[in-house]
């Protein structure tokens, strides 16, 4: 009997193979801890400048380009494979559908180089079950400054767009184009936003009247950041911590200064700290430990402070019981 004979019962042969294919990525990615998931829609606009899309037409899309999903999301692979049989009789629907008369187009939003869903999931699900290379879709699209490639996690989009959405609000990469501020985990501009916002209050009550808000970002850059992060390159931190950026550290820093500052002592600026943390490393046999804590948490860890300063109170304590015997 032919395919088009039947067309369900080899949909639902396909809906089964996929089903396979699915159950079969997940323990791989469970082995190798790679991300299988959509990416969410939602989680990705409320990080976007621009709310407002423009209708680009009905065009082909390349599916290999369509990652993620408005509502879907946790219904398939990033490959779209159907993580559920509750879906199976739509599922073979659809592909019973392709076979007699073709689909509609479906609908997308786009993002820098990838594609979100809002209708038309199990049509793409069973596009890439056919070996299909593109569909036929109306796309929505937001525009972003970067790009973004389909197998970025979704960890790097959002720095990726917090440091567009930063730039954007402070204009330093125009002033300053050498900043070289990057940072290996989201949400870490937000802080950085905030000590501006801080400083520009501050400076303020001094002078008796409202900063603006550029030249508080200059202030900032040149009076805090740049001083501190002059500190950290020229000490061995970045060696003691790999894998992290200069910015990290600057933040990290800003974060725990309190706590920091609680085992340390005062210090007048975060520079300052900066410094007495750099000393502390290269002197204090501080490198030794931050090896310990990598060992625990993993190469390109940047360890809490709490970890940190447990273990150093730890290394000294069994030092003092080593005099003591």
């Amino acid at each position: 009997m032919s395919e088009f004979a039947n067309p369900k019962l080899h949909a639902r042969q396909r809906f089964e193979q996929a089903r396979r294919q699915a159950a079969r990525a997940q323990i791989a990615a469970r082995l190798t801890g790679e991300d299988i998931n959509l990416l969410p829609f939602e989680a990705i606009r409320t990080n976007l400048q621009q709310q407002n899309p423009y209708y680009r037409g009905v065009i082909e899309v390349p599916l290999d380009a369509i990652v993620g999903s408005v509502g879907r999301y946790k219904t398939f692979t990033r490959k779209f494979l159907p993580l559920t049989n509750s879906i199976e009789d739509r599922w073979v629907a659809v592909d019973a559908l392709a076979a007699r008369m073709g689909w509609p187009p479906i609908e997308l939003y786009q993002v820098g180089n990838i594609y979100f869903v809002k209708d038309g999931n199990h049509r793409v699900s069973v596009a890439r079950q056919l070996d299909m290379a593109t569909i036929e879709a109306h796309v929505m699209a937001y525009p972003v400054d970067f790009e973004i490639e389909p197998t970025d996690d979704l960890d790097h989009i959002f720095i990726q767009l917090g440091e567009q959405n930063f730039m954007d609000k402070t204009g330093l990469a125009e002033r300053y184009p050498d900043h070289n501020i990057h940072f290996t985990s989201p949400g870490r501009y937000t802080e950085l936003q905030a000590q501006i916002h801080n400083l520009r209050q501050i400076l303020a009550r001094i002078d008796g009247e409202e900063m603006a808000w550029e030249t508080a970002v200059d202030a900032w850059y040149e009076m805090i950041y740049l001083p501190t992060v002059q500190i950290i390159q020229d000490s061995t931190l970045l060696a003691d911590f790999p894998g992290r950026t200069e910015a990290d550290l600057f933040v990290w820093l800003s974060q725990h200064r309190e706590r920091l500052e609680e085992r340390y002592g005062l210090h007048e600026n975060l520079a300052d700290l900066a410094q007495f943390l750099a000393d502390e490393y290269r002197e204090a046999g501080l490198p030794r430990l931050t090896r310990q804590v990598r060992r625990l948490l993993g190469s390109n860890s940047l360890p809490p402070l709490e970890e940190v300063v447990n273990l150093e109170e730890k290394e000294s304590s069994s030092e003092e019981d080593s005099d003591l015997n």
